[in-house]
């Protein structure tokens, strides 16, 4: 081979390291890239599960305030719906038993 010929070989076998070594480079920096990407994304994505999570917890928790708070004025309504009947028997019945100690007094 010429000098020329053998030049150019290793003039071209360099340039073939050097884009081997720029190719591994960028494929370096690109999985490094995707790496930092995923993690920004995994945290990013965690963080709006749990501000959804949170969110739910809260409209939940609304839900059996207000589900709480409408049972308690159904049960103190139906309470006082008791009462108020129990409080009309007793005056039958003492009305009964007054009634019929009178009957018997005669």
């Amino acid at each position: 081979m010429s000098r020329e010929s053998i030049r150019m070989v290793k003039q071209t076998e360099q340039e073939a390291e050097r884009i081997l070594r720029e190719a591994q480079e960028r494929a370096a920096k690109m999985v490094a890239d995707a790496k930092a990407n995923g993690v920004a994304l995994c945290e990013s994505t965690e963080a709006e599960t749990v501000a959804a999570a949170k969110e739910v917890i809260v409209q939940l928790r609304e839900r059996a305030e207000s589900l709480r708070e409408r049972l308690d004025t159904e049960a103190k309504e139906e309470a006082a719906e008791i009462v108020r009947q129990a409080s009309l028997r007793k005056r039958s019945a003492e009305k009964i038993v007054i009634r019929g100690l009178a009957s018997k007094c005669r």
